[in-house]
């Protein structure tokens, strides 16, 4: 039975795991976790200069465990591989491979000659109109990207079998887990996150945002009350306490208030970004509602992040689980299979961006000794009976190039349109692309401004705005308490912004102005004049935009 390496290179951890390679039903025989060289991983892409140092983490790790396995799979998460869903015509399964590389320019409108191309099959569709066709995942990987994993893979006096995209290990992963209804994994890393939405074990929706749980590591680190020491300590620390708000998980844990309410605000851009994407869904697939989230990767494992995304998003959230498929060697690996879930599909996933393309070369040897004579004569037979036989397979040649140079007159033509149609619809496509590029980040606020000028009430001033491309901020002055209630339910009602919250509210005392009135008191021992004043509600107010979403087919953004 063949063992193989998956290993995982994180922006400051790297994770290896040793499994059976191409059964039914293999078992996990080590999961261990080494520190990445600081410099050496950029997102995905290994750093000439400290190829060295990083082999070296990797061979020590392996020595220290007792690892003899010499083939790898590498698998890579990166902002920089190319992926699109496409729809594949009813064909073989094995056929898919050779279809998506004979449509590669239509499926990416740029030139993919540096590029090394994977793909993994999501569904075959199983009625409506395009019953029998085939939903596929087509993942584009720089061959110098793929290229350092090779040297790398030399450094460390490993075979490699192949590279993997985190992207199509995840629909494996998800594919093994076999669960009903829908439901969102998560794959939680340092620097990333890819959220995967599935419906009956059936890919509905992915997608990758650049926020991890890095920062909240960071913070962790930068705490002296916690002690963490380096990123592998702090990896334990968060892996064995609870390192965040004491009121998520309802545990009293003494001192270090300050420090969890750090580590649990620096999760918040990761909480956002997983909240806009559930929200692109919710919008794009109705009628359908995820059910409940499964966390893989690093923050599976760290404590308190199940929870405080749960509390966000209000679904039950959870780490996720062990693979049905999979056997475990001890109870350690299966208390921390989620943090390995790529490297685990990784054993599944087939396809990946190396490619077999030499096959084994059978040299054959004839033994020429023997009667020469009837070797000549054997060969004079041959060359009669060849030349006879030729005549006829001859002319029929003849006839059938004839019909095929007639065949190319006819259809020459509409070779020639054929060619016109696919170079129109590659400049449609550019040009689709650049319009969305030349769209300014501030669309959302030219739309918030229309709605402020037809919606918002005459009497109200606003005194300050900030605003970028994804909320603004308001100071907003209003007479009293009930006309700043009716602002806010206004704003809430706007179709371009998604949250509205209140920040600052306080009653202030208006100062008079120089044309005011003022009054003379009968009472001489009162001073002689008394100004006029007045009070007025001043607060602030947080909004963020709706995100603007492409919509390459109609060439708008919405």
């Amino acid at each position: 039975m063949a063992k193989v390496l998956t290993i995982e290179l994180g922006h400051s951890v790297i994770k290896l795991c040793e499994m059976d390679y191409k059964v039914k039903k293999p078992k996990i025989y080590q999961c261990q976790e080494a520190i990445t060289p600081a410099g050496s991983v950029n997102d995905g892409y290994i750093a000439e200069g400290m190829m060295r140092e990083l082999a070296y983490a990797i061979k020590e790790t392996i020595a220290r465990n007792g690892i003899k396995t010499k083939k790898v799979i590498f698998t890579v998460a990166s902002a920089k591989i190319i992926n699109r869903e496409v729809v594949v015509p009813a064909v073989k399964e094995a056929q898919i491979p050779s279809v998506v590389q004979a449509n590669l320019n239509e499926y990416f409108p740029v030139s993919l000659a540096d590029y090394e191309v994977t793909q993994s099959l999501v569904q075959t569709i199983p009625d409506g109109v395009d019953a029998g066709k085939h939903r596929v995942l087509i993942f584009a990987a720089e061959k110098a990207m793929l290229e350092s994993y090779k040297k790398l893979a030399v450094a460390c006096d490993l075979d490699i079998v192949n590279v993997c995209c985190s992207g199509a290990t995840i629909v494996e992963a998800a594919r093994n887990q076999r669960a009903s209804g829908c439901q969102a994994i998560i794959k939680m890393e340092e620097k990333y996150s890819i959220i995967s939405v599935v419906q009956d074990g059936v890919l509905m929706l992915q997608r990758s945002i650049n926020y991890g749980v890095g920062d909240a590591m960071s913070t962790v680190a930068s705490q002296p009350s916690f002690a963490a020491g380096d990123t592998l300590g702090v990896w334990r620390l968060i892996t064995r306490q609870n390192c965040t708000s004491e009121s998520v998980l309802n545990v009293k844990e003494a001192g270090r208030p300050e420090a969890r309410a750090a580590v649990t605000e620096a999760l918040n851009p990761l909480l956002s970004g997983i909240m806009r994407v559930f929200d692109y869904f919710n919008s794009h697939f109705n009628g359908t509602e995820i059910e409940n989230v499964s966390i893989v990767g690093l923050g599976a494992q760290f404590i308190g992040v199940p929870e405080i995304l749960g509390e966000a998003l209000g679904i039950v959230c959870r780490k996720a689980g062990m693979f049905q498929d999979v056997e475990v060697y001890d109870s350690d690996i299966k208390q921390k299979s989620d943090a390995y879930s790529s490297c685990i599909g990784a054993g599944f996933a087939g396809d990946g961006f190396i490619h077999e393309t030499e096959k084994a070369k059978i040299s054959k040897e004839t033994n020429y000794t023997g009667a020469s004579v009837l070797i000549g004569l054997l060969c004079a037979v041959a060359a009669i009976a060849m030349a006879v036989m030729a005549i006829l397979p001859y002319r029929e040649a003849k006839a059938e190039e004839k019909r095929l140079q007639n065949l190319l007159t006819t259809y020459e033509q509409g070779k020639v349109e054929y060619d016109k149609f696919v170079a129109t619809e590659n400049l449609y496509t550019q040009i689709t692309i650049g319009t969305y590029m030349s769209k300014h980040p501030n669309d959302n606020l030219l739309v918030f401004m229309e709605e402020l000028e037809k919606k918002l009430p005459f009497d109200v001033s606003i005194e300050e705005f900030t605003s970028d491309d994804e909320q603004c901020i308001m100071q907003i002055d209003v007479a009293d308490k009930s006309t700043a209630a009716k602002v806010l339910d206004t704003l809430r009602d706007f179709d371009s912004v998604m949250l509205v919250t209140m920040e600052v509210l306080s009653e202030e005392q208006k100062a008079p102005r120089d044309d005011e009135e003022t009054t003379t008191p009968d009472d001489p021992d009162q001073p002689e004049e008394l100004t006029v004043t007045d009070t007025y509600v001043s607060f602030v107010v947080h909004c963020i935009y709706y995100p603007a979403i492409l919509d390459i087919d109609a060439g708008t953004v919405k």
